[in-house]
């Protein structure tokens, strides 16, 4: 069931609380029909390109997240990971003084803290952005409040609460041991019984490396999702391995190491991105800020690297990106930490260079009896420049232009001219 492109929800006016909306959304909501990528409400393709704003129900007035969220949308980001009860699990208020729980425990959710939650979703509905809502963490908080015996009905709690919401995706965060396992297939239980199945379910394992792949094959794991935290090699490797598995599923690389935190500069998360994507899979950034300091959000709003995953996202949108393919054979010789992809009919590929250097392409990897044009792009300011045509066959060696500390190189089959 949620395998299927997203159906439209219409509004309900008898008896439901929550959230509703009467257009189909253009964010992530479904999986493709070859199970790689996701669609949009109607099934058109529909780029993941995440973000993570942990505290955006608990630090953010509605107008406060009205602004937030429009620059996301501007940024090209489609959806929006968040903390139902915050990082704190349930324990502190929102930024209007209301708590999850009126004593604390499950069985007393407080209305007026589930109606703020309400208004920012119906914000990130209007704005086509999908909330990759986390409803259990494995830390101490979330654990003492979420157990085995009471997670089916808190599943099934939130699922009817947002069941008619069409811009949500559910999340928890355990560890990666099968001790855990079956705490999670409760929530994933209570999810269905409550909404119907109509959203997608992942699992965002943590502590890191680890990957929701540890339980690949769970009917109700919509897609994984992994952990790196790391701004090396690592982020390729992790998604490259859950690429290959099967049955397939769409592989999301949800939290590398987060911009401005432990020294992770721009180009660090530029790496990690542009790795994700290249070998198959999607990316959600991060800035330190948004957990350690989400009430300065003004000051980190408009960080470097969050206006350099705008510069990836119209980058692949600028292709078929639904049709990439993972090769690193359009390579020649060793890749070493280079990635290389191509579209499914090899009428484009592209090359990423994380420290730039000479590569040597084979421009057979396009099937054309034209030739290739080639061009550059710095993924830091989105600049191209053109870097010829030449005959599509046999290899050739590229050289970025001056001065990127990273590049990406685009290859385009040209038809051959007629007679």
């Amino acid at each position: 069931m949620r395998n299927r492109a997203a159906a439209i929800f219409l509004l309900s006016v008898a008896g439901s609380a929550g959230v509703s909306c009467t257009a189909a959304l253009a964010g992530p909501v479904g999986i493709s029909p070859d199970h790689r990528s996701f669609v949009d409400g109607e099934g058109r393709p529909s780029f993941w390109l995440g973000d993570t704003l942990w505290e955006l129900f608990m630090s953010y007035p509605a107008e406060d997240a009205e602004v937030l969220l429009e620059d996301r949308r501007g940024k090209g980001f489609s959806a929006i990971q968040v903390m139902l009860l915050g990082v704190g699990g349930g324990k502190k208020p929102n930024v209007q003084g209301e708590r999850p729980f009126l004593n604390g425990t499950l069985s007393t959710p407080n209305e007026g803290f589930f109606s703020a939650v309400d208004a920012i979703v119906r914000i990130a509905a209007r704005k086509n952005l999908v909330l990759v809502i986390g409803l259990y963490h494995k830390s101490p908080e979330y654990g003492t409040m979420i157990t085995r015996e009471n997670a089916r009905a808190w599943g099934a709690w939130v699922g009817r609460r947002f069941r008619s919401a069409p811009n949500v995706i559910w999340s928890m965060y355990p560890e990666a041991k099968d001790s855990c396992v079956p705490l999670v297939r409760e929530l994933a239980a209570g999810l269905a019984e409550g909404d119907g199945g109509s959203h997608l379910i992942t699992v965002h394992p943590d502590p890191s490396p680890a990957s929701s792949s540890w339980i690949h094959t769970e009917p109700w794991l919509s897609f994984n999702t992994l952990q790196s935290w790391k701004s090396t090699h690592l982020n390729y490797e992790m998604v490259a391995a859950d690429y290959a598995r099967t049955p397939v599923k769409p592989v999301v690389n949800g939290e590398a190491r987060y911009e401005a935190e432990g020294g992770t500069t721009p180009l660090d998360v530029r790496k990690g991105a542009w790795w994700s994507c290249l070998a198959g899979g999607f990316y959600t950034f991060g800035h330190g800020g948004n957990w350690m300091k989400p009430a300065g959000w003004r000051d980190w709003i408009d960080s470097p690297a969050s206006r350099q995953m705008k510069v990836l996202g119209d980058f692949l949108r600028s292709l078929d990106w639904w049709t990439l393919v993972p090769d690193q054979t359009v390579i020649s010789g060793d890749a070493g930490e280079r990635a290389a992809a191509r579209s499914r009919n090899r009428d484009w590929a592209i090359v990423y260079l994380p420290s730039g250097g000479m590569v040597s392409v084979d421009l057979g990897a396009l099937r054309t009896s034209g030739s290739a044009h080639a061009s550059w792009m710095d993924p830091a300011t989105g600049r191209r420049e053109s870097a010829g045509s030449f005959p599509a066959a046999g290899t050739h060696q590229f050289t970025p232009p001056q001065g990127l500390a990273d590049a990406v190189l685009l290859l385009q089959a040209t038809l051959a001219p007629g007679p």
